[in-house]
């Protein structure tokens, strides 16, 4: 499948990678790891990213390369990383590519490219660009291998996951061959700031248990008050996760621009993605996110969860 997606990759002159809404680590790094991989193999292509980079995350990959600015006058050729389904492609511009390539590690759902490059083992989508690196075609710099281990390590939260496997480690043995500062790089992702200290403070003091189950909720006026963004309102949900106590966790945070509320389900064994697709959500079998139109539903959501766990 390398082989074919690389040959399409020749076929064009523009290239917009995407990835889905409400990024993470691994959706930014697998998009801009594909942007200086594909930039250094193809340097006569257009290359661009795409989508909304207003979030707290972007800061941390010092990423330099070029934002699409919706130009299709010549033909695009699509490239989604990181997103299950289309509903979740960051940005309805996808619609005007000639041809779409999707590249995903999550539980099929939806293929809706030209190509697919599906892969529900792997432990992140950035490994599955790491891939690509095996294929004597292909060529990454420093800044590229950075994104693409920051999306792993992201999505198997520093290798604890049980969806790391040989082939996560062989990928990030290769990605260490760009001298990527491992120091440097984890500070990037989880040095705190007093901001944090302040979040975590008020967390602890507000989270609720309901039998196995722990969750937190941030109003808006509460991320007001602590002066953070609803998406990094989401960010402190693994603080419930070291709590053996805890089955399933959760952060639930008030989305004011669509009027509802968002939720990040975790758990070490039990499959709350299939909880989460019931709430207009989905994701891995252990991580993933629901919707709320309204927190009358969450006992309804605490509910089902329970059920899994008694299953």
């Amino acid at each position: 499948m390398i082989e074919k997606i690389l040959n399409k990759i020749g076929e064009y002159k523009q290239i917009v990678i995407y990835r889905h809404v409400n990024p993470d680590f691994d959706a930014f790094g697998s998009q801009f790891g594909m942007y200086y991989l594909l930039k250094n193999t193809f340097p006569d292509k257009n290359i661009y990213v795409t989508g909304d980079f207003s979030s707290d995350l972007v800061s941390k990959y010092q990423f330099d390369g070029l934002f699409f600015d919706n130009d299709f006058r010549e033909p695009v050729l699509g490239i989604v990383l990181d997103t299950a389904n289309q509903e979740r492609i960051d940005g309805k511009s996808y619609q005007q590519c000639q041809e779409l390539i999707k590249i995903d590690h999550h539980i099929v759902v939806d293929s809706y490219g030209h190509l697919n490059f599906e892969d529900p083992s792997a432990s992140s989508c950035s490994q599955i660009v790491g891939e690509f690196l095996k294929n004597g075609r292909t060529v990454i710099n420093k800044k590229g291998a950075e994104a693409l281990f920051m999306g792993i390590v992201g999505d198997t939260n520093r290798f604890m996951y049980s969806s790391t496997d040989k082939r996560t480690f062989e990928i990030a043995s290769l990605l260490l061959t760009q001298q990527i500062d491992l120091q440097d790089l984890y500070e990037r992702m989880y040095l705190s700031s007093l901001t944090d200290l302040y979040v975590q403070r008020f967390i602890l003091n507000h989270f609720t248990v309901d039998e196995q189950i722990g969750y937190y909720i941030l109003k808006d006026e509460d991320l007001q008050l602590l002066h953070i963004s609803r998406e990094m309102g989401s960010n402190y949900v693994q603080m419930l996760g070291q709590t053996k106590e805890l089955a399933i966790w959760m952060a639930i945070t008030e989305n004011t621009k669509d009027g509802n509320w968002r939720v990040s389900l975790r758990s070490r064994h039990y499959p709350v993605n299939k909880v989460a697709n019931k709430y207009h959500g989905g994701g891995h079998m252990y991580a993933a996110g629901a919707t709320l139109s309204s927190l009358d539903e969450l006992p309804l959501l605490v509910n089902d969860l329970k059920e899994i766990i008694h299953e």
